[in-house]
């Protein structure tokens, strides 16, 4: 699969979406077997959900694509959503504080992807202090999102503190990684595909702008590098080396405490794992139906899809990685100890609890 390189670089500055619209109503309800209202923001996580529900038509999805994930509270309030794709972080933030009291985790899924691009010679926060950040959300500002709690934390971790040493920004991810790519701010938090493309374009164009004094830019022969995320977070002994258990299958108590539910959700998370694992091993083959499943439920909302090549180079370059073979319990006291990390406080033990 190729793209001319003006194609491509073009759409690669646009490879995490952007925009706002009104929220449209959920699509892909089978017929037959009662669907569950699954729920996601335009994050990574939601790929394997849509090739899954590509290959099987009668999987019981009814998929109802979010803005943000503060979009799906007053959805799991009136019963419209039963389960939803998100952070492990944002779930656990959402039970403790009473956004959503019976979220549960179902299941981890996505293990590798958010980073924080920056010039190349950055190292690590520290070398940022007194310098403008980004962080930014898939559609909105990206502020309390998991982006933004991810970046808080990793900024501490390396002792630095964001609202003391960083001039922080919020803003949706197109026109920040715009703002990076032109030189005026030095940093944006941005997940992969986003991620990878700006390496990619800052490589193909032989560097980016840097920020004069006076506020305006200037060329530069200085290409993006990456504070990787995952390698921040040290002192996880069951975490892989590089990977966070970063994305999460939620549901309501309702459906993890039914019989019928668990078996539907679980049947859903069979078929998720299946298709991670088959786009892991072939990127190339399945990108181009995940990015038109994509384009057709989040376009409404003005997001814009990356092009298939950037997200089979994303997983192909190592920055995406999505896992299937960990089970929850073999990560528990890991997962509690960084999720408390995170939220400020730990998980209610029913948040984590496997089901029997």
């Amino acid at each position: 699969m190729t793209m001319p390189r003006r194609r491509f670089l073009a759409v690669t500055a646009g490879a995490a979406v952007s925009g706002c619209a009104s929220l449209p109503g959920p699509t892909g309800s089978p017929k037959g077997e009662a669907a569950l209202g699954i729920a996601s923001a335009a994050n990574p996580h939601v790929f394997p959900l849509l090739l899954a529900m590509a290959l099987d038509p009668s999987l019981p999805v009814r998929f109802i694509p979010l803005r943000e994930s503060a979009d799906a509270d007053p959805l799991f309030r009136s019963g419209d959503a039963d389960a939803m794709l998100a952070m492990t972080y944002v779930g656990a933030r959402k039970r403790a504080s009473g956004a959503i009291p019976d979220l549960r985790l179902h299941s981890v899924t996505t293990w590798r992807g958010f980073f924080e691009v920056v010039g190349e010679d950055v190292r690590d926060f520290r070398d940022l202090r007194g310098k403008t950040v980004i962080v930014s959300g898939p559609m909105g500002s990206g502020r309390n999102g998991g982006g933004d709690i991810i970046f808080q934390a990793a900024a501490r971790r390396q002792g630095v503190v964001p609202e003391r040493d960083l001039l922080v920004e919020y803003m949706p991810a197109r026109q920040g990684m715009a703002r990076v790519m032109a030189g005026e701010a030095s940093g944006i938090t941005v997940p992969s595909p986003g991620s990878t493309g700006m390496i990619l374009r800052s490589q193909m164009v032989g560097g980016l702008g840097s920020a004069k004094a006076d506020g305006t830019s200037r060329a530069s022969s200085s290409r993006l590098g990456l504070i990787d995320f995952q390698r921040v977070f040290t002192g996880f002994p069951t975490f892989p080396a590089g990977q966070l258990p970063l994305g999460g299958l939620h549901a309501s108590g309702r459906v993890m405490n039914s019989a019928s539910g668990r078996a539907r959700l679980e049947r859903v998370a069979q078929a998720y794992l299946r298709a991670a694992d088959l786009f892991m091993r072939d990127p190339g083959r399945h990108s181009l139906a995940m990015v038109a499943d994509f384009q057709k439920y989040f376009a409404p909302l003005g997001a814009e899809a990356p092009p298939p090549i950037l997200l089979a180079r994303s997983v192909a370059a190592g920055d995406l990685v999505y896992r299937s073979d960990i089970p929850l319990a073999e990560i528990h006291s890991d997962l509690a100890a960084w999720l408390g990390e995170l939220v400020g406080k730990a998980p209610e033990p029913a948040f984590l609890r496997p089901i029997n």
